[in-house]
């Protein structure tokens, strides 16, 4: 394992606890909002310990359901609802490793489709059986380097 996987699955761990989280579903109004208003906070209130006004509130909030935020503004927020601000990119699918074996199976299936294309037209196409063991390296070739190739 180089030094990359090692990057790759350390992140991976860093990145495991939020994996169950992509499925819960955001409030409508936003987590501010959402929480400002199970504890019977006014924006007022929530204001004062942000220092900032009752409009600047209802604006931050707005952002905030609107998908426009600043991770600082949310930060903010958060601190004065006497809260953490968490924040995590996770895998559509699985972990940074399968993203990776994913990806390069895929590039390796083009690489070999390529050649094969090209070989048939001197008629030297490869076999299936081979084809396959040819993409199964190629493919782990580039997830042992973690191929920059991988995102052209």
């Amino acid at each position: 394992m180089n030094a990359k996987n090692l990057e790759v699955n350390s992140l991976s761990q860093k990145i495991a606890p939020f994996e169950e989280l992509k499925s819960s579903q955001l409030p409508p109004s936003g987590w501010v909002a959402a929480i400002r208003s199970a504890l019977n906070m006014t924006m007022a209130q929530l204001g004062r310990k942000m220092g900032i006004s009752r409009q600047a509130v209802s604006q931050l909030e707005a952002r905030e359901a609107a998908g426009s935020i600043s991770l600082q503004n949310l930060r903010e927020a958060a601190e004065a609802l006497d809260m953490h601000l968490v924040y995590a990119i996770v895998p559509k699918d699985g972990t940074l490793e399968n993203y990776v074996e994913k990806r390069a199976r895929e590039l390796a299936n083009e690489i070999i489709s390529s050649a094969n294309q090209q070989m048939s037209l001197e008629n030297q196409m490869v076999n299936e059986e081979r084809a396959a063991y040819m993409v199964k390296e190629i493919a782990s070739e580039l997830v042992r380097k973690v191929d920059r190739k991988l995102w052209d």
